[in-house]
Parts: structure tokens; C-alpha cells; sequence
């Protein structure tokens, strides 16, 4: 029996310990670009609702010096356009997700081509889940379903702009979002609902 609580209490310490240790690999980020669109963004997700920041500018996971943000959405939520643009590229082939730089590449996304030459990039698309495949896209279409494709620990949208397709921390540039508490840069952590 006193094995028993010893055991008990070591997993609770080691449980907490790693809580924690999580909390402030989350909580912590990296610098990233100071260039800020002047575009007022929709939030990616039906009107009415609200989805959670996971992970913000810079976050230590997968934004190191990124300006990308990851909302918390179970897999099938429908993506609308935050702006709009031609459809540049897609990818909805693949139904591979985890939590190793071996799954990078096996992301399903869509990209839209601003009036301003910047693309709007939506990641982690559920396998077969982008509806518009050409042509122009209004903001506020129904453009995808979210996933847990790709490099991923739990379902979520993954969403940045940027000025050139690659991974520099110049490329990238901060966005507002139109919310029901007004225009904001978002923030990790908080919850944020689209009117």
C-alpha cells in the first residue's frame, strides 16, 4: 500500500513538473518581423464563433522568429478567406499528421494571392478539405476544413501572411483582425471571436 501512494505522489510531481515545463515552452517567443500589414483581417472562422490562439508570433513549437498564428479547431471546422485574392496554390492529398519535423512536408494548405502581391496562407487542411480550387476568392468564403495534417501536436489552423513564400523572418508581416473587441494584433493564449 505504501508503494502504491509513493507511486501516486512521484507521477503527480513528474505530471506537474512537465505541466509547467510545457506552460512556459508555450508562454515564451521569439522576436519577429516589426512590418505590420495595414489590411484589416478576417478572423479565418465562422462568424458568431471563437477559437483560441495556440500559438502566436515567435512561439518556440514551430514560429521561432515567425509572425504565424495557430488557432485551437477540431479537425472538420470550416476556413473561410481572412482576405481576398486569387487562388495562387493547394495542397489536399495527404491525411499524415504528428509531432516530428518528419511530417513537415505532408501539411495539406491552401494559399491566396492578395491584390498587394502578399499570400495568405492556411495550413494543416484535413485531407480532401479545400472546397475552392481556382479562380478568385471573396473574403469571407468558405475556403477549407481544418486538419491535423503535416507537422502538428493536436488539430489546429495555422495562418500567416506573407510578402515572399518562404521562411524568412522578413517575409512575414504582422496582421489585425477584425474581432468583437475591435482590431487587434492577436495574442497567444486568448480567445478571440469573429463578429
Amino acid at each position: 500500500m505504501n508503494f502504491f501512494k509513493f507511486f501516486l505522489k512521484k507521477t503527480a510531481i513528474v505530471l506537474l513538473v512537465l505541466f509547467i515545463g510545457l506552460i512556459i515552452f508555450f508562454s515564451i517567443k521569439t522576436g519577429v518581423t516589426k512590418n505590420i500589414d495595414t489590411y484589416v483581417y478576417s478572423l479565418p472562422f465562422k462568424q458568431g464563433t471563437q477559437h483560441r490562439v495556440v500559438q502566436g508570433y515567435g512561439g518556440l513549437f514551430s514560429h521561432k522568429h515567425s509572425a504565424a498564428i495557430d488557432f485551437a479547431m477540431p479537425v472538420g471546422t470550416p476556413v473561410y478567406a481572412a482576405r481576398e485574392g486569387m487562388l495562387y496554390f493547394y495542397k489536399d492529398d495527404n491525411d499524415e499528421g504528428g509531432p516530428f519535423v518528419k511530417y513537415k512536408d505532408k501539411a495539406n494548405y491552401l494559399v491566396i494571392k492578395h491584390n498587394d502581391g502578399s499570400f495568405g496562407c492556411y495550413w494543416h487542411l484535413q485531407k480532401n478539405g479545400v472546397v475552392l480550387k481556382k479562380g478568385f476568392v471573396n473574403k469571407g468564403d468558405l475556403i477549407g476544413y481544418s486538419g491535423k495534417t503535416g507537422f502538428v501536436l493536436f488539430p489546429h489552423l495555422h495562418f500567416s501572411v506573407k510578402r515572399k513564400l518562404n521562411y524568412d523572418k522578413e517575409s512575414f508581416v504582422q496582421t489585425q483582425f477584425l474581432t468583437t473587441s475591435g482590431i487587434q494584433i492577436l495574442k497567444n493564449g486568448r480567445r478571440y471571436k469573429r463578429p
